[in-house]
Protein backbone atom coordinates (compact mmCIF):
# COMPACT_ATOMS: atom_id res chain seq x y z
CA UNK A 1 0.00 0.00 0.00
CA UNK A 2 2.78 2.35 0.45
CA UNK A 3 4.47 1.70 -2.53
CA UNK A 4 1.23 2.68 -4.01
CA UNK A 5 0.64 6.01 -2.15
CA UNK A 6 4.69 6.37 -2.97
CA UNK A 7 4.26 6.46 -6.52
CA UNK A 8 1.34 8.44 -6.61
CA UNK A 9 3.18 11.41 -4.64
CA UNK A 10 5.69 11.04 -6.95
CA UNK A 11 3.89 10.71 -10.49
CA UNK A 12 1.84 13.77 -8.82
CA UNK A 13 5.00 15.36 -8.54
CA UNK A 14 6.24 15.12 -11.81
CA UNK A 15 3.41 16.26 -13.03
CA UNK A 16 3.40 19.84 -10.96
CA UNK A 17 7.04 20.23 -12.49
CA UNK A 18 6.48 19.40 -15.38
CA UNK A 19 3.03 21.42 -15.69
CA UNK A 20 4.86 24.81 -13.68
CA UNK A 21 7.47 24.30 -16.42
CA UNK A 22 5.31 24.50 -19.12
CA UNK A 23 3.54 28.16 -17.47
CA UNK A 24 6.76 29.36 -17.15
CA UNK A 25 7.10 29.07 -20.96
CA UNK A 26 4.02 30.09 -21.70
CA UNK A 27 3.91 33.46 -19.76
CA UNK A 28 8.20 33.40 -21.10
CA UNK A 29 6.45 33.63 -24.96
CA UNK A 30 5.29 37.01 -26.11
CA UNK A 31 2.00 36.57 -28.19
CA UNK A 32 3.06 38.60 -31.16
CA UNK A 33 0.63 37.80 -33.90
CA UNK A 34 0.50 40.95 -35.09
CA UNK A 35 4.12 42.07 -34.92
CA UNK A 36 5.76 44.44 -31.87
CA UNK A 37 3.12 46.81 -30.76
CA UNK A 38 3.94 50.49 -30.86
CA UNK A 39 1.37 51.69 -28.70
CA UNK A 40 -1.32 50.15 -25.69
CA UNK A 41 -4.54 51.49 -25.24
CA UNK A 42 -7.05 50.81 -22.25
CA UNK A 43 -10.07 52.61 -22.07
CA UNK A 44 -13.33 52.09 -19.91
CA UNK A 45 -16.77 54.22 -19.38
CA UNK A 46 -19.97 54.18 -18.03
CA UNK A 47 -22.64 56.42 -18.11
CA UNK A 48 -26.45 56.62 -17.99
CA UNK A 49 -29.09 58.96 -20.39
CA UNK A 50 -31.04 60.65 -17.70
CA UNK A 51 -33.65 61.32 -20.50
CA UNK A 52 -34.10 57.92 -21.21
CA UNK A 53 -33.28 55.85 -18.38
CA UNK A 54 -30.80 54.04 -20.47
CA UNK A 55 -27.27 52.99 -18.90
CA UNK A 56 -24.52 51.95 -20.70
CA UNK A 57 -20.63 50.54 -20.41
CA UNK A 58 -17.31 49.48 -22.33
CA UNK A 59 -14.22 48.34 -21.73
CA UNK A 60 -11.06 47.16 -23.89
CA UNK A 61 -7.51 47.41 -25.03
CA UNK A 62 -5.85 47.67 -28.25
CA UNK A 63 -2.17 46.86 -29.28
CA UNK A 64 -1.16 48.77 -32.57
CA UNK A 65 1.67 47.71 -34.34
CA UNK A 66 3.71 48.67 -37.78
CA UNK A 67 4.81 52.30 -36.94
CA UNK A 68 5.04 54.77 -34.69
CA UNK A 69 2.95 57.50 -36.58
CA UNK A 70 0.70 55.44 -38.02
CA UNK A 71 0.68 51.26 -38.99
CA UNK A 72 -1.05 48.70 -40.72
CA UNK A 73 -1.84 46.13 -38.15
CA UNK A 74 -3.81 45.93 -35.10
CA UNK A 75 -5.81 43.97 -32.62
CA UNK A 76 -8.65 45.57 -29.84
CA UNK A 77 -11.27 43.83 -27.82
CA UNK A 78 -14.00 45.52 -26.26
CA UNK A 79 -16.83 44.30 -24.13
CA UNK A 80 -19.98 46.45 -24.82
CA UNK A 81 -23.44 46.52 -22.30
CA UNK A 82 -26.35 48.47 -22.91
CA UNK A 83 -29.48 48.49 -20.51
CA UNK A 84 -32.58 49.95 -20.87
CA UNK A 85 -36.18 50.11 -18.87
CA UNK A 86 -38.36 47.22 -18.49
CA UNK A 87 -35.18 45.28 -19.07
CA UNK A 88 -34.09 45.93 -22.29
CA UNK A 89 -30.53 45.77 -23.85
CA UNK A 90 -27.64 43.69 -24.56
CA UNK A 91 -23.87 42.66 -23.53
CA UNK A 92 -21.38 41.83 -26.81
CA UNK A 93 -17.82 41.47 -27.05
CA UNK A 94 -16.19 42.69 -30.30
CA UNK A 95 -12.80 40.85 -31.84
CA UNK A 96 -11.21 43.86 -33.93
CA UNK A 97 -8.39 43.35 -36.69
CA UNK A 98 -7.11 46.43 -37.73
CA UNK A 99 -5.55 46.91 -41.04
CA UNK A 100 -4.74 50.43 -40.79
CA UNK A 101 -4.14 52.97 -38.05
CA UNK A 102 -2.93 56.55 -37.86
CA UNK A 103 -2.62 59.45 -35.32
CA UNK A 104 -3.89 62.03 -36.93
CA UNK A 105 -2.97 66.44 -36.11
CA UNK A 106 -6.51 67.49 -36.39
CA UNK A 107 -8.01 65.62 -34.14
CA UNK A 108 -4.78 64.54 -32.37
CA UNK A 109 -6.23 60.57 -31.96
CA UNK A 110 -6.27 57.71 -33.28
CA UNK A 111 -7.60 56.84 -36.22
CA UNK A 112 -8.87 53.26 -37.29
CA UNK A 113 -9.43 50.84 -40.30
CA UNK A 114 -10.31 46.90 -40.06
CA UNK A 115 -13.27 44.41 -38.89
CA UNK A 116 -15.02 43.22 -36.49
CA UNK A 117 -16.22 39.85 -35.16
CA UNK A 118 -18.99 39.81 -32.68
CA UNK A 119 -20.09 37.76 -29.90
CA UNK A 120 -23.27 37.09 -29.53
CA UNK A 121 -23.97 37.22 -33.71
CA UNK A 122 -27.34 38.08 -32.41
CA UNK A 123 -26.32 40.94 -31.36
CA UNK A 124 -23.95 42.09 -33.85
CA UNK A 125 -25.56 45.48 -35.62
CA UNK A 126 -26.11 46.75 -32.18
CA UNK A 127 -23.13 46.29 -31.13
CA UNK A 128 -21.77 47.85 -33.78
CA UNK A 129 -23.96 50.47 -33.42
CA UNK A 130 -22.02 51.80 -30.48
CA UNK A 131 -18.54 51.28 -32.14
CA UNK A 132 -17.03 51.30 -34.66
CA UNK A 133 -20.51 52.08 -36.75
CA UNK A 134 -19.92 48.74 -39.43
CA UNK A 135 -17.55 46.01 -40.73
CA UNK A 136 -15.46 46.58 -42.13
CA UNK A 137 -14.61 49.91 -41.16
CA UNK A 138 -12.30 52.64 -42.27
CA UNK A 139 -10.99 55.87 -40.61
CA UNK A 140 -13.19 55.67 -37.49
CA UNK A 141 -11.85 57.85 -34.81
CA UNK A 142 -11.37 56.28 -31.23
CA UNK A 143 -11.58 59.65 -29.33
CA UNK A 144 -8.63 58.35 -27.38
CA UNK A 145 -5.52 61.11 -27.66
CA UNK A 146 -1.92 60.04 -29.67
CA UNK A 147 -0.59 60.85 -26.80
CA UNK A 148 0.57 58.94 -23.70
CA UNK A 149 -0.68 59.20 -20.35
CA UNK A 150 -3.70 58.86 -18.42
CA UNK A 151 -7.22 60.89 -20.30
CA UNK A 152 -10.26 61.75 -18.52
CA UNK A 153 -11.95 62.17 -21.25
CA UNK A 154 -15.50 62.85 -20.12
CA UNK A 155 -18.54 60.95 -21.29
CA UNK A 156 -20.26 63.76 -21.72
CA UNK A 157 -17.96 64.40 -24.95
CA UNK A 158 -18.88 61.10 -26.12
CA UNK A 159 -22.59 61.06 -26.00
CA UNK A 160 -23.95 64.30 -25.48
CA UNK A 161 -26.19 64.36 -22.57
CA UNK A 162 -24.71 61.25 -21.07
CA UNK A 163 -23.63 61.69 -16.77
CA UNK A 164 -20.63 58.89 -16.24
CA UNK A 165 -16.87 58.53 -17.06
CA UNK A 166 -14.89 57.73 -19.78
CA UNK A 167 -11.11 57.45 -19.27
CA UNK A 168 -8.54 55.95 -21.38
CA UNK A 169 -4.41 55.21 -20.79
CA UNK A 170 -2.20 55.31 -24.01
CA UNK A 171 1.69 53.81 -23.86
CA UNK A 172 3.84 53.83 -26.29
CA UNK A 173 5.68 50.83 -26.70
CA UNK A 174 9.36 51.93 -26.76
Amino acid sequence: MFTRIRTAVVACAAGAVLTAGVAVVATATPAMAYGKANWQLTFAGTANLPSTGNSFGFWGWCDLAGGVASGNSGDCQIAQYVHAPAGGGFTCHENIDLTAWTTTTGTGTFVLSGSVAVVPVSVTDLCLGLFPGSSPFAGVNSTIPAVPGHHDLGVGNLIPGAVGVYNATVTQVP
